[in-house]
């Protein structure tokens, strides 16, 4: 079945505390953490499109669910803070990792009900060989504050 795995970051260091760019941003201690878990939940998986946004803190969560899977993302310039996306004809598993003000409306086009997205956490989308929406899971990481 064809299934997209959006993935929100990771929690990033707070704004008031990171004095650079907000695109060079890291990856908090916790967010490490969150990584690391999104990338052994997905760590079975046989991925056929591995894509991250350039934001630091995108690609950080990205590298940690590489690790996982052996396999490096694309920086996707689709997947920019600034940009909204459309989930496209969906092949085999895609892995794709993003930010919380694009995901929710790339999964309100498919008619998602519902706009969570959590640092590391990541809507499972599953597809009918038609390309019908079938089913959608959102997953939450499970780790420690």
């Amino acid at each position: 079945m064809p299934t997209i795995y959006l993935i929100r970051h990771a929690e990033p260091l707070p704004p008031h505390i990171w004095d650079g760019s907000d695109a060079d941003r890291p990856l908090s201690q916790r967010g490490l953490q969150q990584a690391r878990w999104m990338g052994e939940h997905l760590r079975r998986l046989r991925v056929s499109d591995f894509r991250t946004a350039s934001h630091l803190r995108c690609r950080q969560t990205a590298e940690a669910i590489a690790d996982a899977l052996g396999m490096q993302p694309t920086i996707d310039p689709q997947l920019h803070i600034s940009q909204s996306f459309l989930i496209p004809d969906v092949q085999g598993t895609m892995v794709w990792v993003a930010h919380s003000n694009n995901i929710p409306g790339a999964i309100h086009q498919l008619g998602v009900p519902g706009y969570r997205c959590g640092h590391a956490s990541a809507w499972k989308l599953d597809f009918a060989p038609d390309g019908k929406l079938v089913q959608s899971t959102y997953i939450e990481p499970e780790v420690s504050p």
